[in-house]
């Protein structure tokens, strides 16, 4: 399922991903911060609660979108 995430977009996770058991409630908002170039099912976020704030691959389809970018 594709869905039409941008840069800067906050995102909670669905209840019903697998990962979102294995997470604590924090973990469940990422932050999108860059487009996958090869690809229109994954994007690079980080999860909200990620000190480091690495980024990580994720798929559109475990997430909807809880706040669009503001620019």
């Amino acid at each position: 399922m594709f869905r039409d995430f941008k840069v800067g977009d906050l995102l909670r996770m669905k209840e019903s991903s697998q990962i979102f058991r294995n997470r604590d409630l924090d973990a469940c908002l990422v932050l999108v911060t860059n487009e996958h170039p090869e690809s229109s099912k994954y994007f690079y976020g980080t999860a909200c609660s990620n000190l480091l704030r690495e980024e990580q691959l994720w798929s559109y389809d475990q997430f909807y979108l809880l706040s669009k970018a503001s620019c």
